[in-house]
Parts: C-alpha cells; structure tokens; sequence
C-alpha cells in the first residue's frame, strides 16, 4: 500500500511539475511576444520614422481607445483624443499611427491645424497580427508624446475584399461629410467619408484565385472656406471606405471641401456646404 501511494504521488508530482513546464513555456513565450514588440519598436522603427526625436511616453498629451481584441482585423476601431486644446500658441502639429508589425507600419500622418479646436480623430485600420499601436503626437513646440496599446487581431491586411469589387468601383470616389454634434466651445464634431475599396495588395481575388493588385487613398485634404483643416497622408492599413471624425471651429455659413488621391493617380473633390 505504502508501495502504491508512493509511485501514485511519484506520478502526480511529475504530472503537476509537466504542467508547471507547459505554463512556463506560454508564459515565456508571451512574454517574448511583448519584448519583441518592444525590440522592434526600439531596434528599427523609432529611428525609421523618429531618428534622434526625443518621444515622451504618457497621456499627458494625447490618449487613444482601441479594443484589446478585434472583433474585425480589417475594420479596426481606433479613438484618439488630445488632452489639451488646440491655441496658436500650443497644439498638436501631426498625428502620427504606427501598428509594428503591419506590412506597412505607418498608418497614417494626420497634420492638424489650431483651426480644429481639438485634435481627436477617430478612424477604423487593418491590423495584421498580434501588435502594438501607436500614436505619436508631435507638437507646434517640437515636442513628441506617445501612447501605445496591445491589440489581439490577424489578417486584416489580407482579409478579403467585404463586397463585390466590380460594385465597388462604380462607387469609387463618392464621398459623405456630415456634423455630428456642435460642442459648448463652439467645435463641431464631423465626418468625413469617401468609397474607395482600399485594396493592399495582399487580398485574394476569390474567383481568380490571383492577388488584387494594390489600390489605395493616399491622401485626403480637407479645408473649410480655403483654411486647411485636415490632411491626411495615409496608406493600406486604413480600411475600405475610409471614415474619419475630427473637430473643427465653422464661423458661420462657409464651404468644406474635400480632396483626395489615391495610389493611381486618381483625384477627386467635393464641396458641402455647411449652416456654422
């Protein structure tokens, strides 16, 4: 009896010590996952897009939301929201996002204005694996603040195209501005949206089998009463049809117009008239 209980606890305590090893191992690597985030922030990006740029990490400046797990890696929600107002004497000059490990890490320049009020944008990006994003903020004043957050999402960069691209393309260019709300400062939350099938590069065509060559908006500009207010120089993280909030201060009655070009060469503009 003695003989059994002591092989019986032998077993157990090499089974529990199996599963001690097992865990040990997830947990190392998940914890190589975060430090290679890390290391290839530090290692290569950083001084890609910020060579010798001293950058604050903080919510001083700038904060962001964005889910922990995508329900959509191709239409990833990201909110950004400035922590403080945009004045000719300080604001925030460019936004930039960075997802490390998309196939192209820089979703996005966003260069603001102090004719917006408050630099909050909001949008919906591709994510193409487990990663950190990023948003940097670059100040009138030279200074750079950033906030990172880990998010679970995998093949956004080459989930398939969401509707028939022939439809799509009849559809292209057509766009949308709308303002949600007018806030106490006397800042006007919009939208801005345009068609465009945003196409990475990476997708497969599921009737011919073959890669959909890239096709993408570049840029976006949009001014109010010829006042730049947003320009956008974006790439293939942004998803199809692409849609951004921002604020911005109408004086009254005026003119938004919208400008955008896309990896082809192709441009379109639009006015929408505004009540202020």
């Amino acid at each position: 009896m003695n003989s059994f209980n002591e092989r019986y606890v032998h077993k157990r305590d090499g089974f529990v010590t199996l599963l001690a090893l097992i865990a040990l191992t997830f947990s190392s690597l998940s914890m190589g996952v975060e430090q290679s985030e890390q290391g290839l922030w530090e290692s290569f990006l950083k001084d890609k897009y910020f060579k010798d740029i001293v950058i604050t990490e903080g919510k001083t400046v700038i904060d962001m939301i964005t889910p922990y797990r995508a329900e959509d890696a191709a239409v990833t929600p990201i909110s950004i929201t400035a922590q403080i107002p945009q004045t000719k004497d300080l604001y925030i000059e460019k936004i930039y996002i960075i997802v490390d490990k998309n196939p192209e890490p820089l979703v996005g320049i966003f260069n603001m204005s102090p004719a917006v009020g408050k630099a909050d944008l909001a949008m919906r990006i591709r994510i193409n694996e487990y990663t950190n994003v990023r948003v940097i903020a670059a100040l009138n004043t030279g200074e750079h603040h950033m906030v990172k957050n880990f998010v679970k999402a995998s093949g956004g960069c080459s989930a398939p195209l969401g509707a028939d691209l022939k439809a799509a393309m009849t559809r292209i260019g057509k766009m949308k501005f709308r303002t949600i709300e007018n806030t106490e400062d006397g800042s006007s939350l919009s939208q801005y949206m345009i068609s465009h099938p945003n196409i990475t590069g990476m997708q497969l065509d599921q009737r011919t089998r073959l890669i959909t060559p890239a096709h993408y908006v570049k840029k976006v500009s949009i001014r109010y009463n010829d006042m730049p207010i947003l320009t956008a120089e974006v790439g293939i993280s942004i998803s199809a049809d692409p849609s951004f909030r921002f604020f911005f201060k109408p004086k009254g009655k005026g003119v938004v117009t919208a400008t955008v070009s896309d990896s082809k060469g192709v441009e379109w503009t639009e006015e929408f008239d505004i009540e202020g």
